[in-house]
């Protein structure tokens, strides 16, 4: 009898210890929930819970800094893994991410990113991503986006101008939704930076010519409060694909265990026909372009990456390798990271309009002030009208849109090393807030001892005035005047991006590569949005500024009730 009390005794002993060990370990000196610390689950729960309701982690993590009134924090979210931590503090984030080469690419993203094979966005910071990053460089020159992908933002703007105007007819005072417009205009604009006229399918014609043989009563309206829902025409196989990569690389990044979860889907019937639709047309794509480079037309976004290419060989002494599957993901990975992001971001920007029309007729007046021939004779801007106009409202309406909407950027540490004085163990995830305390709240204080030199010594500027509700879409916080009164002009204010605390196009080597191109779609697109059409209040069953967080935060919804500015053709 005694002898089974005491195995009962030290298997429970054991089960207790192992309990114990398996529990979450508070990293020393950071803030944590200690009610997660007593669980094998850790803040696994608590966050699960929110984001059920929100769709957002980072809502969640702004709750927990505000909660623990620190700007570093630590949450257990994985089991049986280091803590993540959280750090709220714009000067040490921007440290970090310009200066402190321990910190890199989080391989949980980069795990997560996996299926995007040689993109350079899954590899960290060495001559993998710098070799990529060489073949795009000419891609965001001003010479590119003036002469190739300028012109066809402009005519994809149009495009999707006809679309929203066919709309308005039909809905009759009504509100729709423009969600899959702007994700169409997006997404045909990145085909033709990647691919030119080489591609010959496009998301928005479809659609444009399927409203344009409705009738009136073909559609079917309810009360003027009523959104109405229009019929959509089917779009290319390649299409679908570009649209499903996002949502499988987001729920890949939030699985627990995503290597297991890219294996499990990679065996996949669906999974298999989107990446093999995906290499069929972008070998299509690639073997055109290459019989467009041999010819010495160089003009796609494809193109360009065959001449920088030809150029390194020639330097290292070798033939050029156009077969690599390099150029096939990376062009592809460019179309599928544009499109998603600056889609939401525009659409973003409708509701902000929308719901504050104040803002929108001061930035119709600039707009036409500023684009004053083509006010007096009566037509829309050119795009090299609007590419060279100096628009700083418009400038700093974009730069809100996107303080308030950025998305936390994440480092991991490359060896064990410190974050204001705490110490931070090698593979620790760093979530670099932008929606918290020091952007949407005010800051909490640090004290400049656990600094790094670094970080004390560096000029920033970024200092909003705290006393100001930091959550208002306030564009003019990014406006310095030159001259009294209230003029919005570029003669009057001037745009300073560093006027406050923005992370959302991170910063240092890995910064977004495509900010230049996403900066000018967003005020081509918005100005001629603008300029044709009032847009009207919609109900607040539509006007929601919940999102859906991934690669970009995005609206979950997205009206527009729209009414002509005037007669302009």
């Amino acid at each position: 009898m005694n002898h089974y009390l005491v195995t009962l005794v030290t298997i429970f002993f054991i089960l207790y210890c192992l309990y114990q060990w398996l529990l979450p370990k508070p990293v020393p000196g950071i803030a944590y929930n200690h009610e997660a610390a007593k669980s094998l689950f850790g803040d696994a729960p608590s966050m699960m819970k929110e984001v059920r309701v929100t769709s957002e982690f980072r809502v969640w993590c702004s709750k927990q800094m505000t909660k623990m009134n620190s700007p570093i924090c630590q949450v257990f979210i994985r089991p049986f893994s280091k803590p993540w931590i959280l750090l709220a503090d714009f000067r040490e984030s921007k440290d970090i991410l310009m200066r402190r080469r321990e910190f890199d690419k989080s391989s949980f993203l980069s795990d997560g990113m996996a299926c995007m094979g040689a993109f350079h966005g899954i590899y960290m910071t060495g001559d993998k991503f710098k070799s990529n990053r060489q073949l795009i460089q000419d891609l965001m020159t001003t010479s590119f986006l003036d002469k190739h992908v300028g012109p066809a933002v402009y005519n994809k703007g149009l495009q999707l101008m006809r679309l929203f105007k066919l709309k308005m007819t039909l809905a009759n005072g009504r509100p729709f939704s423009v969600k899959k417009d702007f994700e169409y205009a997006s997404l045909d604009i990145m085909l033709d930076f990647a691919l030119g006229k080489n591609w010959v399918y496009t998301s928005l014609n479809p659609q444009v010519d399927l409203l344009s043989k409705l009738y009136a009563s073909d559609v079917k309206l309810d009360a003027i409060d009523q959104p109405v829902n229009f019929p959509t025409a089917p779009i290319a196989e390649f299409l679908k694909s570009v649209y499903e990569v996002p949502e499988i690389v987001e729920k890949t990044i939030n699985a627990v265990l995503p290597k297991l979860r890219t294996w499990w889907w990679s065996k996949q019937p669906w999974y298999k026909k989107i990446f093999a639709e995906k290499e069929r047309i972008m070998k299509e794509q690639v073997a055109i372009g290459l019989q467009n480079y041999y010819s010495g037309r160089v003009e796609t976004g494809i193109e360009h990456m065959f001449m920088r290419e030809a150029a390194r060989a020639a330097k290292e002494g070798r033939d050029p390798d156009f077969e690599r599957k390099v150029f096939r993901d990376e062009i592809f990975g460019d179309i599928i990271g544009g499109h998603h992001t600056t889609s939401g971001a525009m659409m973003w920007l409708a509701k902000y309009l929308t719901d504050s029309p104040g803002i929108q007729t001061k930035l119709r007046s600039v707009l036409q002030k500023t684009l004053s021939t083509a006010m007096q004779e009566n037509r829309l801007f050119t795009f090299e009208e609007i590419r060279y106009a100096k628009l700083p409202y418009l400038d700093a309406i974009i730069e809100e849109m996107l303080r308030i909407n950025a998305v936390p950027v994440t480092r991991e540490a490359l060896c064990d090393t410190t974050i204001l004085g705490c110490p931070v163990k090698k593979g620790t995830q760093v979530f670099f807030m932008s929606n918290g305390p020091g952007f949407l709240s005010p800051s909490i204080p640090v004290d400049a001892s656990t600094r790094r030199e670094t970080s004390r010594t560096a000029k920033i500027n970024a200092t909003w005035d705290e006393t100001k509700d930091l959550s208002l879409f306030d564009p003019e916080r990014w406006l310095v005047r030159q001259n009294a009164g209230d003029s919005l002009l570029a003669d009057d204010v001037q745009f300073d991006g560093g006027a406050g605390p923005q992370l959302v196009f991170g910063l240092g080597p890995r910064a977004c590569w495509g900010r230049r191109l996403a900066l000018m779609e967003m005020r081509i697109i918005i100005a001629m949005l603008v300029w044709n059409f009032q847009l009207l209040e919609n109900p607040s069953a539509l006007s929601s500024y919940a999102g859906l967080e991934g690669i970009a935060r995005v609206p979950q919804k997205c009206y527009l009730r729209l009414s002509r500015t005037s007669d302009r053709r």
